[in-house]
């Protein structure tokens, strides 16, 4: 039903000699599971509708060829992004993929590796959508072309990152980091960059400052930065913890360090430490 709705024109296509052999054709070249390939049609239904011969292949073909893919790779790029398959290679992709590379100065690897983190940029058009974003995070930042290209290179998703400069700012400003300071916080944890400003990290600032009671503010906030990680935790998932540490007993201030820390993880350090396992009843 849904695939009917997103491509309504499967009607007019005969199974047997349009559908199937693309279907076939698509799940013998990326060795893909029944599951895997009923995924990729769901996400993207036009593919139904295009010839292996003549549209799928050649792209995939060309692909591969260009960032010197392994037929593992390719079929990785592909089940995280079958939407590549509907771009025309040399009109869409390439121009991109060219776009970065020059931009940024990468090695081949270096383009590879960061497609194979993060296929979608792929369907970016270099200058609507990537560019403007790179240009606003080295002035924001003031940082060379060098350590611009080590960010992407380390990690690729900020590139996709929206309202970077909203979070440096407040950043900044909430734990008066000189320049220096900011640049050196978003280079070890540029997660941050991809954390919602409002729900994420204003609230798990004001949470840990709570926890940290007994402490002055400037001790506070310094601890705080100190793992900056922690604050990529979700506010449901921080109240979640400090009422079960309330329930049991146990000083806020303890679960500080622990944002890595699974369910089970937690649970035994708990029991490690004495209190009450979270399994326990009254």
């Amino acid at each position: 039903r849904n695939i009917l709705l997103r491509f309504p024109s499967i009607i007019g296509l005969n199974f047997d000699k349009n559908i199937k052999p693309t279907l076939s054709s698509m799940g013998s070249r990326l060795n893909l599971s029944e599951d895997e390939l009923r995924k990729m049609i769901l996400t993207c239904s036009t593919i139904i509708g295009y010839n292996f011969g003549d549209n799928i292949k050649p792209t995939l073909d060309a692909l591969r060829e260009y960032l010197m893919l392994s037929d593992e790779e390719l079929r990785k790029i592909l089940l995280r992004l079958p939407t590549i398959i509907s771009c025309n290679f040399d009109d869409n992709i390439k121009p991109t993929l060219d776009a970065v590379r020059n931009y940024l100065k990468l090695s081949d690897d270096e383009l590879r590796m960061i497609v194979l983190r993060l296929p979608s940029i792929i369907s970016l058009n270099f200058d609507d959508n990537i560019k403007p974003t790179l240009d606003t995070l080295q002035d924001r930042l003031e940082i060379s072309d060098a350590e611009l290209k080590e960010m992407v290179v380390t990690m690729p998703s900020i590139i996709i990152y929206s309202n970077i400069v909203p979070k440096l700012d407040w950043l900044q400003t909430t734990f008066d980091l000189n320049q220096l300071q900011l640049v050196e916080l978003v280079k070890k944890q540029m997660p941050l960059m991809g954390v919602n400003l409002d729900k994420t990290l204003v609230p798990g600032v004001a949470f840990w400052r709570e926890c940290f009671n007994g402490r002055t503010d400037v001790d506070a906030m310094a601890e705080i930065i100190r793992l900056p990680r922690e604050l990529t935790q979700s506010n449901k998932r921080l109240q979640k913890r400090s009422a079960l540490f309330k329930e049991l007993g146990i000083p806020l201030e303890l679960l500080w360090g622990k944002g890595e820390y699974t369910d089970d993880r937690l649970d035994t350090w708990v029991k490690r430490h004495c209190y009450k396992s979270i399994d326990s009843t009254e």
